[in-house]
Order: structure tokens, then C-alpha cells, then sequence
């Protein structure tokens, strides 16, 4: 991994190989099982659709506003003009792959002045633990948060005033992708400049230390405007949680996270041995504000919750920030045979991690069947309250069936698979993302008073009103008289529960079950009263 000027079309060559590789996967399957990825499909058809449509249309209306959250909204809503909804969400998928990608090498040239074969390795990490949960938006904010930053190396000193006016409307750019991409291009751009600052403040240089101070603020000004008039600055809604030490030092090999935690935590050690082996034999390359950066990085994720404002994960951000600066910030010089070596080692480990990916995701088109297949019956405008089997219900059925349902001990996939509901079947269930602060879309009264936009699919023993919560799991508002509220009630993975709660069998006529999925149709009052005499 030392000098590759002689060796451009090979490098090149390498670089559109892994991205071959990296976009294989999306033609696997129609919906890749990534967490929310079927609710942004579910918008995006809302978006695009849904005010045309005289069954939706009564359900859901667009409500745009200052939103840091929006990437999708926008580039996916004018895709789906042109493209089937399910081309154009693995179409924006593999542009998150590319620009996630092309970012870390663009940054590593920009800070080292040359190209190198080390952030070709980032590919490792191209389907780490966030890409798999679905944050589109997070990820094209990030993204095109170290492409701002590696501009503003490039040029900042060359041409100040005119990349002070770049960069700023990129930074608001990136502000309406995520927030957490603004807040990752301050910490790119402003450890640069606090450097630069340090220096000039030792050297007694007052007026290129102001001008640098006011550079930077104001890259940043318009972002922190709009912030103050978006929803999500008044917002206080939604618990505080925090993680433990021992999920905090565990949740770090993220951005080599997919579906074999052993495996997985096996690779983050790999890499950090290299680096760590590299610093030791001072054959290692840091940039010094992307080391900074990734210290801010890192301390930002030991003191942030998990959960705040309505979001979830939000300390989970930042080990993906700390992987694209490990790659995209230090340099490793090894001599050429050695070099090779690892580069062959790293191509090797790149392949069976796909390769992997690839057999779990191979599954997934039958599940999605199963699912289709069971949803077929509902008509459109029916109210559909969707249900799951937890873990702890049925650990057997989980250990049989639930590897594409789990990202390596960090979270399930499956949480809205009930999306298909609204896409397939113009159907109302109540986890359509519509929070204010978050979607440019609301719930329309009366399916507003049982949506809940965040928030888990309940586990099915919670039909029975008697049944006990346990501790870390939220009953639903929307399941209180459960039955007067809905027509169907969607079991998925139904083959984890052999037997319905006795209320619920007293309350529910089977319409189909596999697998995957079990469709009940809910007994009117009536019907119900006679079928619970039955039963007693």
C-alpha cells in the first residue's frame, strides 16, 4: 500500500471491480432486507402517488417544511416517474454504495495529495450495520459531507472566497439530506481549521486566525438557521435511552457489522491489528484534523444517548463516521511485497464477506412472496394492524429462520415488512414513517388516532388485553380495543406461533398462513360475542 503512481488503470480496474461487487447483491432480490427500507418505499409511493389516488389520498397527505431529513424524498420521488418503485430503490441504493465509496477516496486524495490503495479497502465496510438498518438519508448526508470537506482541502487555500461560498451552499445542501451530515462536515471542516487556528494563535497572527473563524461560521450560518425554524429543534417527544459501556465498546465494529457477529468483530480486529501494526513500525500516514476528527467523532459517541427527539441510534452514527476517517484519514506505507500481501489478504476477506451478504439476502425474495401472497385478499382502505413473533417467543423458530432477519446481535429487519400493505394493497397500517419532524408526510383523521410512526411491531401474545407488557417492550396504543379499530390483524413470522392467544381466537377468522406470514380477517362484534361462547 505504498506508492501506486505507477499503477493508475490497475487501481482503477480494483475500484470498479469492488463496485461490481458491492452492487451484485441489489440484483438478488426485488426488496433487500434491509430495517427501514420497505417504510421508505411505502413513502415514496405516497409521495409520488398517493394525493392521485382516491383510497390513499384519505389516509395520507404531503406536508413539506424544513426537514434535515429529505435525500430520499426528493431523488427517489422523481425517480419513481421514470422507474418501477423497486428498480428505483435499489437504483438509489447502489448510488449510496458509489457516493459512500467514491467520498472516502476523494477525501483520502485530498488530504495526502496523492492516490493510494488503502480507502480502495473501504469497500470492507460497504455494508456495515447502518446500510443494513436502511438510513438512506444518514448515509447520502454523510457521504457528501466528505466531499464537501475534501473541496474545502483542495481549494480552500487556493481560492478562499469562492470555496467559503461553495461550501456553504453544499453544507446546506447536506443539511436537508440528514443533520448528522452537517454535523459530520463541521467536525471534517472544523478540525482543519482549528488547527490552522492553533498555529496562527501561537504565531500571534490575529487577522488570519479571524478570518479563518469567520470562514468557517460562515460555511455553517444557513444550516443553523434553518435548524431554528425546523420542527426538529422544538421538538422534545420520545424517550431518552442511553447504552451500557459493554454495548458502547461492542457497538464500534459497525461499520464491519452484517450477520455474523463473530465474523464480523473478527474483521473490525483484522484492520485495527494492520493500523495498529503499521503505527508501531512508523509506517503509517495520519492526517492530523482527520485524527482530531475522529477523536471529536469519538467522543461525541461515548457521550450521546441511543434514543432522542423521536430518534433512535443516534450514538450508532458516529462508528460509521470513525471507519470512513480510518480509511479515508490515515495512510498505511508498507514496502511492495508486504504490501501485496495484505492487499490480496483484504480482496480475499472483501469476497467472503460478500459473498456471505449474498447467501442471506438469496432467501429473502420467498419471504417477500410468502408475505404478497398472504396480503392478496385485503382490499384497499382496510386497516391493517400488523403483528410479529418475538424472539423470546419462539427461540427455535428464530435460530431456524431469522439469520437475513438480524444484523449480528444489533437489531431485527423485519420490523416493516408491513409496508407491502400500503404499496400493494392501498391498506392502512399504522408504522408508516409520518413523523412531523422527521417525513414531509402526515395521517389524516380518522386513521391518525392508531398510527404510530415510531416504534416496534408488537409481539402477538399482546392481542390479549391481559397479557402481561414485559419491560422492554412498548404496548401500542393502537392496540387497546384492538378489534373495533381494524379489519385484518397481519401475523409476520407466523410459523413462530402455533396457537393464537384465546381472546384473539375468539376475535379472528383465518384467512391463509405460511411461513412468513398469517392474514386473520377481525370478527365483527357480534360474530365475536357468539365465537367466545363457543370457546367457553
Amino acid at each position: 500500500m505504498g506508492d501506486v503512481a505507477p499503477q493508475p488503470r490497475l487501481r482503477w480496474l480494483v475500484c470498479f471491480g469492488a463496485l461490481l461487487v458491492l452492487l451484485a447483491p441489489l440484483f438478488i432480490t426485488e426488496m433487500p432486507p434491509l430495517l427501514d427500507y420497505p417504510n421508505h418505499l411505502a413513502r415514496t409511493y405516497l409521495l409520488a402517488f398517493g394525493q392521485q389516488d382516491p383510497v390513499l389520498s384519505t389516509m395520507y397527505a404531503q406536508d413539506w417544511r424544513i426537514i434535515p431529513n429529505l435525500a430520499i424524498d426528493v431523488v427517489m420521488t422523481a425517480l419513481v416517474t421514470v422507474l418501477p418503485l423497486h428498480v428505483a430503490g435499489r437504483v438509489m441504493l447502489g448510488l449510496i454504495l458509489v457516493l459512500n465509496y467514491a467520498a472516502i477516496i476523494l477525501y483520502s486524495r485530498s488530504v495526502f495529495g496523492r492516490w493510494s490503495w488503502w480507502p480502495v479497502a473501504a469497500a470492507l465496510m460497504g455494508y456495515h450495520a447502518l446500510f443494513l438498518m436502511g438510513f438512506m438519508n444518514y448515509q447520502v448526508g454523510i457521504a457528501l459531507a466528505m466531499l464537501t470537506a475534501a473541496g474545502w482541502n483542495t481549494f480552500r487555500e487556493r481560492f478562499p472566497v469562492a470555496t467559503v461560498i461553495a461550501a456553504a451552499c453544499a453544507a446546506t445542501l447536506v443539511f436537508f439530506c440528514h443533520i448528522f451530515g452537517v454535523v459530520f462536515c463541521a467536525v471534517l471542516i472544523g478540525s482543519r481549521e482549528l488547527l490552522l487556528m492553533w498555529e496562527a494563535l501561537r504565531m500571534r497572527r490575529w487577522a488570519p486566525l479571524l478570518r479563518r473563524a469567520i470562514a468557517a461560521g460562515l460555511v455553517f450560518l444557513p444550516s443553523a438557521i434553518l435548524y431554528l425554524g425546523a420542527p426538529l429543534a422544538t421538538s422534545d417527544e420520545g424517550p431518552v435511552t442511553w447504552n451500557g459501556p459493554l454495548t458502547k465498546l461492542a457497538n464500534l465494529t459497525e461499520p464491519f457489522m452484517n450477520y455474523y457477529a463473530a465474523f464480523d468483530r473478527l474483521t473490525a480486529l483484522s484492520i485495527l491489528l494492520l493500523v495498529l501494526t503499521c503505527l508501531a513500525l512508523r509506517m503509517l500516514r495520519v492526517h492530523g484534523p482527520s485524527l482530531l476528527a475522529a477523536a471529536i467523532c469519538f467522543l461525541l459517541y461515548l457521550v450521546m444517548p441511543m434514543t432522542l427527539k423521536e430518534a433512535a441510534f443516534i450514538d450508532g452514527r458516529f462508528p460509521i463516521m470513525l471507519g470512513m476517517l480510518l480509511f479515508a484519514g490515515a495512510l498505511p506505507m508498507l514496502p511492495p511485497r508486504p504490501a501485496r500481501a495484505v492487499g490480496f489478504a483484504l480482496a480475499a476477506l472483501f469476497l467472503v464477506r460478500m459473498g456471505i451478504v449474498s447467501a442471506v439476502w438469496s432467501g429473502h425474495g420467498q419471504d417477500v412472496a410468502e408475505i404478497r401472497r398472504s396480503i392478496e385478499p385485503v382490499q384497499p382502505g382496510s386497516r391493517v394492524l400488523v403483528l410479529t413473533v418475538d424472539p423470546g417467543s419462539n427461540p427455535d423458530f428464530w435460530r431456524q429462520h431469522g439469520r437475513r432477519l438480524v444484523i449480528a446481535d444489533f437489531c431485527r429487519t423485519d420490523q416493516h415488512l408491513g409496508s407491502l400493505l400500503t404499496i400493494e394493497r392501498h391498506a392502512f397500517w399504522p408504522m408508516v414513517f409520518t413523523n412531523a419532524s422527521q417525513q414531509p408526510l402526515r395521517v389524516l383523521p380518522p386513521y391518525a388516532a392508531i398510527s404510530q410512526p415510531a416504534g416496534y411491531l408488537p409481539n402477538y401474545t399482546l392481542l390479549d388485553p391481559a397479557e402481561p407488557t414485559p419491560p422492554k417492550l412498548r404496548r401500542q396504543p393502537y392496540l387497546a380495543d384492538w378489534q373495533d379499530h381494524f379489519d385484518y390483524v397481519l401475523l409476520l413470522l407466523a410459523g413462530g406461533a402455533q396457537t393464537l392467544p384465546a381472546y384473539a381466537e375468539a376475535r379472528l377468522e383465518p384467512v391463509n398462513r405460511s411461513t412468513m406470514a398469517a392474514l386473520y380477517r377481525v370478527r365483527r362484534p357480534a360474530l365475536a360475542a357468539e365465537r367466545l361462547a363457543e370457546h367457553r
